[in-house]
């Protein structure tokens, strides 16, 4: 992997440990955690754009046109995003995202 993409992982890693950090904080019921989560989540597949077509399709796959889209509804069409939508995303797909992208990594040999 190229440093540029390993600095892409990293920080869109970032911003998913953030966005964990609030959910422990409450429940998406509340507007203003449900909004950090949002800007979290979006910023984090902001970032995972940026990976080099090769590393994406590695990661990702066919599901980054799913991904994608659903930043552009954070994005583009926050008035109308379905908040079932955020929560079974961060309830259901957040792990295999973040797997996918720790998978670009490169492993560590133990000391």
């Amino acid at each position: 992997m190229i440093d540029k993409d390993q600095r892409h992982v990293e920080s869109a890693l970032h911003h998913l440990d953030v966005l964990k950090s609030y959910l422990k904080q409450g429940t998406m019921d509340d507007p203003v955690l449900f909004d950090a989560v949002c800007l979290r989540l979006g910023a984090s597949i902001e970032v995972a754009a940026k990976l080099s077509a090769e590393a994406r399709a590695q990661a990702f796959g066919p599901m980054w046109k799913a991904i994608w889209s659903t930043r552009n509804r954070i994005a583009h069409a926050y008035e109308y995003i379905d908040p079932q939508l955020i929560r079974s995303t961060v309830e259901s797909d957040l792990v295999q995202y973040e797997g996918a992208l720790r998978g670009l990594l490169p492993r560590r040999s133990p000391e």
